[in-house]
């Protein structure tokens, strides 16, 4: 596009010495030829700054490892490689066999603990009973000892001595009894409170089994496509964090990363309009919308080490990744990861520069079709 501007300008100096006449001296040469310098410069300052165009950029997508939780056979299959999943889909299932045991072994022994917690229940209510009914007796004795001892003390004879002695002897008998049930009601309170823990351990066991019975079937975990896929049936799996038996491409994750000069960006926000010429739609412009300017370069980075960095090894090409959204989520998801094209980014600076680089991108996604490279 700037090699079309400098012909048009071209144009116009041999138009303003040929057509109109200008006299031709070194004076005016110069002129022009400043005049086309200082223009082009600015006219190319001003563009780069207002719409910012890269062919640095690609299409990504997360991928996620299928890595099982246990190490078993697998028993049944449900997809094959290069197939688009939806979230929840069967991927495959291992051998339930060994789970289905731990479930039903779990489940009977929280069954043994509830039946145990309704007898030790019934064993405290009978304590109770027994307390109420220890203390009803012990109320009794103590009053008839109380009378007794009103009657010696108002009227000695009336009442034996051998009398107030067996009410003593009665009442001391009926609190310790009295004692004894209610050390058998708290013993039975503790037991209950002990065996109502079981059944909470009990069910925690059952929850886990469950959940490992649950793990014996794998679903994808996002709308995507399933990748170098391994899985074949009557073969083992294994837990072990570097062994992956398959990747998932998540369609649901798409964004472009456009790569560009940080002197080009001090324009470039959030929001700003995206076109997008991709090498696979030749001919077609894409368009989307900046989500944000990634603020940072592994360059920058520097690793834990015994050794001290070296000094001329250090540097940056002074790039940043722009992050950008396609507005059409479906052709989000059908382009292929890692598609390339270049990128427009349409600041709110200088707007009426923005048509050279519309029609720059127009011309790149013509030069796809027409030169496939």
């Amino acid at each position: 596009m700037i090699t079309v501007i400098m012909l048009g300008y071209i144009a116009c100096v041999v138009v303003a010495f040929k057509v109109i006449k200008l006299k031709v001296s070194p004076t005016s040469v110069a002129v022009a030829v400043v005049v086309g310098v200082f223009l082009m410069s600015g006219i190319l300052i001003v563009w780069k700054q207002a719409a910012p165009i890269t062919e640095q950029m690609v299409l990504r997508r997360h991928v996620l490892q299928i890595i099982p939780d246990t190490r078993e056979f697998v028993s049944k299959v449900h997809v094959k490689g290069d197939q688009a999943v939806k979230k929840g889909d069967p991927l495959f299932e291992i051998m339930p066999d060994r789970f289905q045991r731990a479930v039903d072994e779990a489940a009977a022994q929280l069954t043994a603990a509830k039946s145990t917690v309704s007898q030790l229940e019934a064993a405290v209510t009978a304590a109770e009973a027994a307390v109420k009914k220890s203390e009803a007796d012990t109320a009794a004795s103590k009053a008839e000892l109380d009378t007794a001892l009103a009657i010696q003390k108002e009227q000695p004879a009336a009442i034996a001595k051998l009398k107030v002695t067996e009410a003593q002897q009665a009442y001391i008998l009926a609190k310790a009894d009295d004692d004894l049930v209610k050390a058998q009601l708290k013993e039975s309170e503790y037991t209950l409170a002990s065996a109502k823990h079981s059944v909470d351990v009990s069910q925690a066991a059952l929850n886990t089994a469950n959940f490992n019975l649950e793990r014996c079937s794998y679903t994808s975990q996002v709308d995507g496509k399933v990748m170098n896929f391994q899985v074949r049936e009557g073969t083992p799996v294994a837990r072990w964090r570097f062994v992956s038996v398959g990747t998932i491409m998540d369609l649901e994750d798409t964004a472009i990363m456009a790569i560009y000069p940080q002197n080009l960006l001090n324009n470039v926000k959030a929001g700003d309009e995206v076109e997008i010429a991709f090498k696979r739609l030749r001919g077609k412009i894409a368009s989307g919308k900046v989500e944000a300017v990634v603020p940072y370069t592994g360059e920058g980075q520097l690793l834990p080490s015994g050794n001290l960095p070296v000094a001329a090894n250090m540097g940056s090409k002074g790039k940043l990744a722009v992050r950008i959204r396609l507005d059409d989520e479906d052709l989000a998801k059908e382009l292929p990861m890692g598609a390339a094209g270049a990128t427009a980014i349409y600041t709110d600076f200088a707007q009426p520069f923005h048509v050279i680089t519309k029609i720059t991108i127009r011309i790149k996604g013509w030069v796809y079709f027409m030169l496939p490279a």
